[in-house]
């Protein structure tokens, strides 16, 4: 330990000398003190005197330096592949053996050494669970990418990796790896690495939706190991029906690949279970990749929705982007002046820059015919437009214009949210719109709020407001189109600024508004996703209330029914029911209110995504990869004596001390203080005692 302080030591000297100088001023005049005992007024100068020295170190700012030495043992991480591929060989029924007993050899011989933490790794990354190969996915870079954010700059001993090589969510995992440097990875090959006679289905495209009476396509990649020259049947079946089949010839090479195209009719309404088969041959290592399912909603009609605008805009086109993705809608875009006025069964009305041409006949069009609109009110907004749609400036500002960015209201619970929408706000560039604080309708949802700078401001940029005459959202500035290319400059891709806008013009474009029950539930998702389902009930004012319980019933296809019931969210109701196994399911949301019953139903599927069914061979390459570039070895699980042996004998798996510096002010330390208050209340008790004043 050490100390520096502020000033000089010297003024030690000066403090001493004040401290005496004040002791003898105190006491020199003090009446009855002459006639005290030698030893009280020894203590009671004593005291006086030190306490004041002690409170006058204080002010030379004194600080006291330590170290200390920390030990820290070698961290070493067991990341096991819990993907089903890890059972799709002919050694899988001793892998989970194999495992668990590298583990508790591990902890057995070095568990005094090492402080051994375990990983799995599938679909998702979860530490200290137990190992099922249950996963339908393998996302191998995530556990790397976790190593190195959650134990950065640690001393990360080394891993050991349990895989059969095959990944097929995310990167390849070499990449994260090699920013654990210089831990080595020690790679655990399960399974065979040499292609056996298979062939299976790789991919499937298809829509998701399609329309009544249409044809649509469908595209089948298939993979073929060993089959030279051999002839198949590939056969398409709806309901367990074969409906379409072709017959394909694979070439002279171990290894080929083909393409299958159907283009069918769409007979009939409603979500339909489509599959494809290939022929089954002999001799093939695996059959469970040879048939695969899909689904496909068929639909009688499609939503339309209108775009009208002064002139082309990027911000018009963007959301043109967006619209285009969604087969259930049709979209036509016409200028004010070109538009024939003729509504023609529109669902939704997109109008950018309201001005005079919409202001008087086209607006109460709309409002007559209770068609949805999504306004967005930029530089050639007419003013007195915000007031028919009930937004109310406080202040006259002579129609000045103003930039804001966005902030996600948190209360807000119409649809959910993207979880990325709050950081993507804090990049996206400002939009341009009207300056000036202003009021929107009682009953309007407000999705995002405006933002000047660090500054979140209660002033809606984005909100949805209804009524009895018509429903609308408003994005209360122009330039959207900048959100587009913000996010693409940082993501290369439009998730965010996507599900922004598919979620507004779906939640719009419900044909049942008003008072009563809507309910937003996704149309698809994957076994591996959670099901949260979403839903408001308005009153006759259309205010969102929660009073009314929402029960909720789910069936399957074998009509097996699960009950549940909404749970509160903010102003509106959530349900969260979490993975469901593969199929079509039926839904109906019920409540009563006032005396009247509502209800909403509708239709769902969740797809098999399974991409670990069709890996029948190891990726090894990968694993010896890893190993290589970071110093480690490659082994297989089925011998892994040799590795217990090169653990104990590797000099570069060390312990690693550090020295922690700490710094302590004096009058941080209590005891000091206490001491010095100790003096001063026992000279003040001393003079009480003996009637000194």
């Amino acid at each position: 330990m050490n100390f520096n302080t502020d000033y000089s030591v010297w003024w030690l000297i000066v403090i001493a000398f004040v401290s005496a100088g004040l002791t003898l001023l105190s006491y020199s005049n003090k009446k009855g003190f002459i006639e005290l005992s030698k030893t009280i007024k020894g203590s009671m100068v004593s005291f006086r005197f030190f306490s004041l020295f002690m409170l006058g170190i204080l002010l030379l700012g004194i600080l006291f330096n330590t170290s200390k030495e920390r030990v820290e043992n070698p961290i070493f991480f067991v990341v096991t592949d819990n993907s089903k591929s890890m059972l799709n060989y002919k050694d899988s029924n001793r892998v989970l053996e194999q495992v668990n007993k590298l583990k508790k050899k591990l902890k057995k011989d070095f568990g005094k050494k090492l402080v051994i933490k375990e990983i799995s790794i599938g679909s998702r990354l979860k530490t200290d669970e137990a190992i099922s190969f249950t996963e339908s996915n393998s996302n191998l870079e995530k556990a790397f990418e976790y190593i190195n954010t959650e134990y950065y700059n640690r001393n990360v001993g080394g891993i050991a990796f349990i895989s059969d090589g095959n990944f097929n969510v995310g990167a390849n995992p070499i990449y994260n790896a090699e920013k654990i440097k210089p831990s080595p990875i020690f790679s655990f090959a399960v399974g065979d690495s040499i292609q056996k006679r298979d062939h299976l289905i790789r991919n499937i495209f298809h829509n998701n939706i399609a329309f009544y009476k249409n044809r649509f396509p469908i595209e089948v990649d298939i993979s073929s190991y060993k089959f030279n020259n051999e002839e198949i049947k590939v056969s398409l079946e709806l309901n367990g029906k074969i409906i379409d089949s072709k017959k394909i010839k694979y070439n002279g090479d171990d290894q080929d690949f083909k393409k299958v195209i159907f283009n069918i009719p769409a007979e009939k309404i409603g979500f339909q279970t489509y599959s494809i088969h290939l022929e089954e041959k002999e001799n093939e290592v695996s059959l469970q990749n040879n048939h695969k399912n899909f689904y496909v909603e068929v639909l009688d009609s499609r939503s339309k929705v209108l775009i009208l605008s002064e002139a082309p805009h990027p911000d018009i086109a963007s959301l043109q982007s967006v619209l285009s993705k969604d087969d259930n809608l049709e979209i036509e875009y016409k200028t004010f002046e070109s538009w024939d006025k003729k509504i023609n069964q529109i669902n939704l009305l997109i109008c950018h820059n309201p001005t005079s041409q919409f202001d008087g006949e086209l607006f109460d069009l709309f409002k007559k015919n209770k068609i949805p609109v999504l306004y967005i009110l930029g530089t050639k907004t007419k003013p007195s437009f915000y007031s028919k749609i009930g937004i109310k400036f406080t202040a006259r500002t002579a129609n000045q214009m103003d930039e804001f960015q966005g902030s996600f209201n948190k209360g807000f619970s119409i649809f959910q949210a993207d979880e990325n929408l709050k950081e993507s706000l804090s990049y996206y560039p400002p939009l341009t719109g009207k300056y000036g604080d202003f009021t929107i309708p009682t009953a309007a949802s407000v999705f995002i709020n405006q933002r000047i700078g660090p500054v979140k401001k209660n002033t809606p940029m984005f909100f949805f407001s209804s009524s009895q005459e018509m429903s609308f959202g408003a994005i209360m500035g122009e330039g959207i189109w900048r959100w587009k290319f913000n996010e693409y400059q940082r993501t290369k891709n439009h998730d965010v600024f996507n599900s922004i806008f598919s979620k507004s013009i779906q939640y719009l474009t419900l044909r049942k508004r008003g008072s009563g029950l809507n309910v937003i539930i996704p149309r698809k998702l994957n076994k591996d996703e959670d099901l949260v389902i979403n839903a408001n009930f308005y009153n006759s004012a259309v205010e969102a209330i929660t009073s009314p319980e929402i029960g909720l019933e789910i069936k399957d296809e074998d009509g097996k029914k699960y009950q549940s019931q909404f749970a509160i969210n903010g102003s509106g109701y959530q349900a969260k029911i979490g993975q469901l196994n593969p199929g079509k399911y039926e839904w109906l949301a019920e409540t009563k209110f006032g005396g009247k019953s509502y209800i909403q139903k509708g239709n769902f599927f969740v797809e098999d995504l399974d991409n670990e069914k069709s890996e029948s061979v190891a990726n090894h390459s990968v694993l010896k990869q890893l190993s290589k570039q970071s110093n480690g070895t490659f082994y297989n699980l089925n011998n892994a004596q040799p590795f217990y042996n090169e653990l104990s004998n590797r000099k570069d798996i060390n312990t690693v001390s550090y020295q922690e510096k700490t710094s302590l002010n004096l009058i941080d330390l209590w005891w000091y203080l206490l001491v010095v208050a100790i003096l001063l209340i026992g000279e003040w008790f001393m003079k009480r005692f003996y009637g000194l004043n």
